[in-house]
């Protein structure tokens, strides 16, 4: 009898793991939303009834040309850094406890930061809200009779600031995975910011909850566009974010209006006429270019415009200067008084623009100079493009990687740079306090540790054949 051999079976297929990447059609719109606010603020600074003392028309051609080179600066970047496909993370381990831990050390710090700016303890908040024009102005009298003896507060806050700036966007982004606990965090840590926002009698807690929830909504609408493609889709997963932002914003805008009426007095006599704090930068309220606003809208929208936008002339009067260096701390009143305190020698800090402008009556104390002059004070206007042009590409980045890749550490960084971004008219913002270098000084290690050790793959199953071929 003839045997024939049995074929032996093949070997086993292995696995060949590959990064998943996302596809490189991810929408720009909030990126585009974001830059279209900081043009929409210049244009209110050029058209709205001001009587800015800017008379040339050489001066005015010279902001308008900066402004727009900024702008185009930071939308190209951005466009670029958002551009290319992506590696998709895993979610970020222990969120639960990070949410909780956040929440928890923003309640405990409360009271303390509370007693050291205000004087006052966080439970006078009813109080306080009474009357925020007092709460103000209380505001400014302790923070002058203690100058110099809030530093230990600081660095405390400092030091918790990543945990508790990370857990509004994180606790948004991830709702659905964080159970009740780490759902309950979200609350408090916003109603620890609204209490100490309202004890200071101050806005800058309310438009940084709204930046942030803003940020998240902008990387949730893209995780779910990425994921679908459908345009309808997303529209009916986030219209109901969409209403949430439409009453805070109505809400803020009148607590906002009501502050300043009490600060300036205005609901015991009628007001035509509003200033810049002690300048005679002054704007009409009945111009026929605004009359047709309701009163209290016309009223809340010049201050804002006043405040923020303002800005805009600190840059004009610092464009008129020549540069000084600030040797590399003057883009920040933090690093400035830490070199200060340590040298003290206070050459860079009165080098900078922004001193500088006191002599036009345009203190750094009392007045805006926007993000460009603060980062001028060290490298100078020109040399402020290439910087607009680094934070312009890593925010498009982490836009990329937050959306896209889902990525929880770059969409916390995403919502930091987009702060920095909202807050362009006006300051430096991020790191106007301890709180933001720290934020950053945390969450970029972890982000970039995130992205090399926890990427998704997908099993593509081949066999020693198709290797050797």
């Amino acid at each position: 009898m003839i045997q024939t051999e049995t074929p032996a079976a093949p070997p086993p297929a292995i696995p060949r793991m590959l990064p998943v990447v996302t596809p490189s059609g991810l929408p720009r719109l909030p990126l585009t939303l974001v830059i279209g606010y900081i043009a929409i603020t210049f244009l209110l600074f050029l058209i709205w009834p001001i009587n800015w003392p800017i008379y040339r028309g050489d001066d005015w051609a010279r902001l308008i040309g900066y402004v727009a080179l900024c702008v185009l600066t930071i939308g190209g970047a951005a466009w670029a850094g958002s551009t290319g496909p992506t590696r998709v993370t895993a979610p970020l381990p222990y969120l639960t406890p990070l949410l909780v831990l956040g929440a928890t050390a923003s309640l405990l710090l409360l009271a303390p930061t509370s007693y050291a700016y205000t004087g006052r303890p966080p439970w006078d908040v009813l109080d306080a809200l009474r009357d925020q024009g007092a709460a103000y102005k209380m505001l400014q009298v302790h923070l002058t009779t203690t100058a110099g003896q809030h530093m230990g507060v600081a660095l405390l806050r400092a030091a918790f600031a990543p945990l508790v700036y990370a857990a509004l966007p994180l606790g948004i982004l991830r709702w659905r995975d964080i159970g009740w606990i780490g759902r309950l965090a979200l609350p408090v840590t916003a109603a620890s910011s609204v209490v100490f926002s309202i004890m200071r009698g101050t806005d800058k807690e309310i438009a940084d909850l709204f930046v942030i929830g803003v940020s998240a909504a902008f990387v949730s609408y893209g995780r779910h566009w990425a994921s679908t493609q459908s345009g309808l889709e997303v529209f009916r997963r986030h219209w109901r974010w969409g209403l949430v932002a439409v009453v805070f914003v109505y809400l803020a805008q009148g607590l906002y209006t009501e502050r300043k009426e009490e600060r300036l007095n205005v609901a015991h006599f009628a007001r035509t006429t509003v200033c810049a704090n002690a300048t005679n930068i002054c704007a009409d309220l009945d111009n026929p270019w605004i009359a047709w606003l309701p009163p209290h809208q016309r009223f809340g929208l010049t201050l804002f415009i006043l405040s923020t936008c303002s800005g805009y002339y600190g840059l004009d009067l610092a464009l008129d200067k020549p540069f000084e260096p600030a040797f590399g701390v003057g883009h920040s009143p933090v690093a400035l008084a830490a070199y200060e305190a340590l040298t003290r020698d206070p050459t860079p800090h009165q080098r900078t623009y922004t001193y500088r402008n006191g002599e036009n009556g345009w203190s750094e104390e009392h007045y805006w100079s926007s993000l460009v002059t603060w980062i001028a004070n060290d490298v100078g206007f020109v040399g402020a493009l290439p910087v607009l042009a680094v934070i312009g590409l890593m925010w498009g980045i982490w836009w990329r990687e937050a959306a896209a890749g889902m990525s929880d550490p770059a969409a916390v960084l995403f919502a930091l740079a987009t702060g920095m971004m909202f807050y362009f008219p006006a300051n430096n913002q991020v790191f106007l306090t301890p709180d933001g270098y720290a934020e950053l000084a945390v969450w970029i290690p972890i982000w970039l540790w995130h992205r090399r050790g926890r990427t998704l793959s997908a099993a593509v199953i081949t066999s020693p054949e198709a290797r050797s071929s």
